[in-house]
């Protein structure tokens, strides 16, 4: 019987040797990035550096391998080929675009990407404003992996001031090839070794139509009802100083018609910076912010509204809603339509809520 036991460990033990022996064959691919220059696609593989011989503690977390071909998968190739050890993208974090591949070359990319089997489709997708390369490689000591970084900072701008949009890669394609919706992705911005997150890309079927900036896609995520906490307006007073709420809780419904479109917003949300001298033990100051800030909330939307409009997005699904309704495939009706607003805004300052009869 303990022979049985010990015959059954072994191969335990065994394993891990094999797996450990493996991982050093292995180029473990962090991040790709995907330009499209003199006629040609770029391909950009980030790289997680495992430690050689010699190596200090000092030396680079990352490194790059860049190769171009004429078509997406030849460039991918051509990369892979100028590896020393197997490329292994069972990691991939994140794959950024540049502008023009999302503007011109997008659905050759995604084609690529969703039919190759290296590919695990739990990763995020980005657009570099500027070369793709150059976002991927911008590394430093505070984000040595890239892909990682971009991956933390959709993260975290998630959960605070929601100007990004944290999907998955699998629900980007599935807008895109949805009738009536049309896909969103983030876009970033590498200035030397700093990377900040600057908007937000909007798309009609492939194709990138427009850039918002941070502000409008806070104003997206809230029409969106995408995690909305922490969307900020801000208002001048008499007095040149400013007063600041935060929504903290909201509902938003685009309904559509035959004849316009309705946005209905219920809104509760809190003051967070007050310079103008309110006097707050009065329930009438809630009563005219609260009318000052529904202007304002719908001028924002109106301004977001406008574009999607102009550039005939469905980023909001607003034509499959129409198709849903009406069984009519019209999925662009609506960027002709006059828009109106119902807007109820709530505020609360310190935990009380003045409730004001209208």
């Amino acid at each position: 019987m303990k022979k049985f036991i010990l015959l059954l460990l072994i191969p335990l033990f065994l394993g891990g040797c094999y797996d450990y022996n493996g991982l050093n064959d292995l180029a473990i691919i962090s991040g790709i990035a995907i330009d499209y220059e003199d006629d040609e696609f770029k391909v950009t593989f980030e790289v997680i550096s495992t430690k050689k011989e010699g190596e200090t503690s000092g030396s680079s977390n990352t490194y790059y391998v860049t190769s171009s071909g004429d078509n997406i998968v030849y460039a991918f190739t051509n990369a892979a080929n100028k590896m020393d050890k197997v490329p292994y993208f069972e990691h991939v974090e994140m794959v950024v675009f540049s502008k023009n591949v999302a503007q011109e070359y997008l659905e050759d990319c995604i084609d690529y990407l969703i039919r190759t089997e290296r590919l695990r489709n739990e990763f995020y997708a980005a657009i570099s404003d500027g070369k793709a390369e150059e976002l991927l490689s911008a590394s430093s000591k505070n984000h040595p992996i890239v892909s990682n970084y971009l991956v933390q900072l959709l993260e975290f701008n998630n959960e605070t001031y929601n100007a990004a949009y944290y999907i998955q890669f699998t629900k980007t394609v599935n807008s895109m090839l949805s009738e009536g919706e049309d896909a969103m992705l983030p876009v970033f911005k590498a200035n030397d070794d700093k990377i900040e997150l600057t908007g937000l890309g909007v798309f009609k079927d492939f194709k990138l139509v427009e850039t918002f900036n941070n502000e409008e896609a806070s104003v997206i995520n809230l029409l969106n009802n995408f995690n909305t906490e922490s969307i900020h307006f801000d208002m001048t007073c008499d007095n040149d100083k400013t007063i600041v709420i935060a929504d903290y809780n909201s509902k938003v419904s685009i309904e559509p018609g035959k004849d316009k479109l309705r946005v209905k917003a219920v809104i509760n949300a809190r003051i967070s910076e007050e310079t103008c001298g309110y006097d707050f033990k009065n329930a009438d100051t809630y009563k005219e912010l609260e009318s000052e800030f529904e202007k304002i909330i719908e001028k924002e939307m109106d301004k977001v509204l406008r574009k999607l409009q102009d550039s005939e997005s469905n980023a909001l699904n607003i034509g499959k809603s129409y198709y849903n309704k009406y069984r009519e495939k019209d999925f662009y009706l609506w960027t002709k339509q006059d828009i109106t607003y119902d807007i109820d805004l709530k505020i609360n300052k310190k935990g009380l809520t003045f409730e004001v009869e209208t």
